[in-house]
């Protein structure tokens, strides 16, 4: 279940702009991210896992509704379905549901944060669980975030999440053992 939850989650990278204008900084990026509203994308997600001969690829759809509401509907290759709300994680898989709550997990929460605090804009949240890097311009920018925690660093290097002005772009979960996730996102088709 851990595992499930942790391709949820990476972000974002920047440089100062031009002569003149407001620095791109994480503070700035924060701000933009902050004014996104609630959405629903559909997403594609790529697990290279060291135990298998050929990626695994998922598709669905992503919804957020601020400020702590992430919902993961996988439709291929099998339906599954992860909502996480405040302190809970609700799977369903295989027409059984289970929860869990994630201060009990506190690996998973850390990741979970990675993602609401990125999604609402909320730095100091990032900052209690990861180092913050940022490269590119607003255009394009990726925020890399290292886990602080030894515990977390024991399952996840690295969260690197990418995008273009408030719209993240894809998530890339890049974790302790070598094994790796890329969630890539577009609007829903019409």
């Amino acid at each position: 279940m851990i595992r499930r939850a942790i391709p949820l989650v990476a972000f974002l990278g920047g440089l100062a702009g031009p002569a003149g204008a407001a620095p791109w900084d994480v503070p700035a990026l924060m701000q933009l991210l902050a004014n996104h509203p609630s959405g629903r994308v559909q997403f594609t997600e790529t697990k290279t896992l060291s135990v298998l001969d050929k990626p695994v690829v998922s598709t669905g759809e992503l919804v957020y509704q601020p400020p702590d509401r992430l919902e993961k509907h996988t439709l291929k290759p099998r339906p599954e379905s992860l909502v996480i709300e405040g302190n809970r994680l609700t799977v369903t898989r295989d027409g059984v549901k289970r929860e869990l709550r994630l201060s009990q997990y506190p690996e998973v929460l850390a990741f979970i944060e990675a993602l609401r605090g990125t999604l609402v804009g909320n730095q100091k949240l990032l900052q209690q669980h990861y180092t913050l890097a940022l490269r590119g311009s607003e255009q394009s920018w990726q925020l890399i975030m290292t886990p602080l925690d030894e515990r977390m660093f024991r399952w996840v290097r690295q969260i690197i999440v990418s995008g273009s002005g408030n719209a993240v772009k894809a998530v890339e979960t890049l974790q302790a053992d070598g094994d790796k996730s890329l969630i890539t996102v577009a609007p829903p088709a019409r």
